[in-house]
């Protein structure tokens, strides 16, 4: 099958990387509005515009979730238009009969390569030839694919946030907080690789540990001296009292 990404951000890219090895796909271009060249290293071509977007099978949509609908009206009508985003749902896609969903469960930054034999890919699809192409699909880039309708995956993409986005915003301000006071924050890694590697073994109930769960008013208080910024101190708090709560509910 004919196919053309749209999209060259953290998620494009790495698509781009996998598709142009996908023994099945042919992939005939490559939106990348940031790029000056005609085409890519491999042979690719290149386009800036979808003025110049050639007719193909299938349109991969890997954009921000807030340019879905708008350049899905801008594609054939005929033509299979999927998209990639976990928190927008199949009916984004407001021109076409034949719509899906190829939602990568994974973060994706520039400067990490993604092994897709290790995730899974959500998948949705308004006809089943095009859900049964789209599980296709994912198979030749080696990933795992699970069929998410459009409520479940807003869930899962709920989830992720709470697992990989807050996560990685409570880790900034452990940094800062080390950085404060001369400490390397690389003396936390370790816990943090055994905070992940323990849940192949307990759920994240019976992980819990620390000051919170063993309600260590002490500690506790000492944490809340060295917090002078407010806001961080709230959210400490905040964290702490949903860790004492769901513990309650637990008895």
């Amino acid at each position: 099958m004919k196919l053309s990404l749209i999209g060259a951000g953290n998620l494009g890219k790495q698509l781009y990387r996998v598709l142009q090895h996908a023994p099945k796909v042919e992939l005939i271009q490559w939106m990348d509005r940031s790029s000056n060249e005609t085409s890519t290293p491999e042979g690719i071509q290149l386009i800036h515009h979808l003025s110049a977007i050639a007719e193909v099978d299938c349109y991969l949509l890997a954009v921000s979730d807030d340019s879905i609908e708008s350049l899905s009206e801008l594609l054939p009508k005929q033509a299979l238009v999927i998209h990639t985003a976990g928190g927008r749902p199949l009916a984004q896609i407001k021109k076409q009969e034949r719509k899906g969903v190829f939602y990568p469960i994974q973060s994706f930054s520039s400067s990490r390569i993604i092994d897709f034999s290790k995730i899974s890919i959500g998948i949705e699809a308004s006809k089943s030839s095009d859900q049964a192409f789209l599980f296709n699909l994912a198979h030749e880039l080696k990933a795992n694919p699970i069929y998410l309708d459009s409520r479940k995956r807003l869930a899962l993409h709920l989830a992720a946030v709470f697992t990989n986005n807050f996560t990685n915003h409570l880790l900034l301000h452990a940094e800062e907080i080390c950085r404060s006071y001369d400490l390397s924050f690389d003396l936390l890694k370790p816990l943090l690789r055994e905070t992940i590697d323990k849940l192949e073994e307990l759920a994240p109930k019976k992980a819990q540990t620390g000051p919170a769960i063993r309600n260590d008013i002490t500690t506790l208080n000492s944490h809340r001296k060295l917090l002078e910024n407010q806001d961080l101190l709230s959210l400490y708090n905040q964290i702490t009292n949903s860790i004492q709560k769901n513990s309650k509910n637990e008895l």
